[in-house]
């Protein structure tokens, strides 16, 4: 069974550089289309994939939802890349988390018992601050960088603000 799964892998693989190959023109050509029609196809697309999962309006609420969360992520400057992460891993960490209080009866010492467990709170720690200390870091090389230069620190800063 496990190998006709991977046979109709290798079978889609090919059917899918046929298409390519053969559409690759048309695909570009698609590409040039103004903004004023791709925009509007694409969201039209988008509305109508959502709602025909489930035929749920839920699920178009659930999806503008989400793009608007993407859209303010990527306005901010957020990394995307931790937040999909972040929402792959928090269900596996939480079930992780229950277990380990279910089998020492809600002892919450026993997540600071280890060794181990130190380490993973030092790195998690050390993640959660290391842009902070990377950000002096690389302001602290500007303003050397600057100095060596003979360029005035304040100019630097004035220009940094702006």
């Amino acid at each position: 069974m496990t190998y006709t799964f991977f046979a109709g892998f290798v079978l889609v693989q090919f059917f899918m550089l046929g298409i390519g190959l053969l559409g690759c023109r048309g695909f570009a050509q698609i590409s040039r289309l103004s903004d004023a029609i791709l925009i509007p196809c694409v969201t039209v697309l988008c509305f109508v994939g959502s709602y025909a999962i489930h035929k749920n309006i839920m699920d178009i609420v659930v999806m503008l939802t989400f793009g608007v969360l993407g859209y303010l992520m990527r306005k901010f400057d957020l990394n995307t890349a931790a937040v999909v992460l972040a929402l792959i891993l928090g269900p596996i960490g939480e079930k992780g988390l229950r277990n380990a209080l279910r089998t020492s009866r809600g002892d919450i010492g026993v997540l600071f018992s280890s060794v181990v467990c130190w380490v993973l709170i030092a790195l998690c720690i050390f993640g959660i601050l290391s842009p902070i200390f990377m950000n002096k870091l690389e302001k602290n090389a500007e303003k050397e960088a600057a100095e060596a230069t003979g360029a005035d620190v304040e100019e630097l800063t004035e220009e940094d603000s702006v």
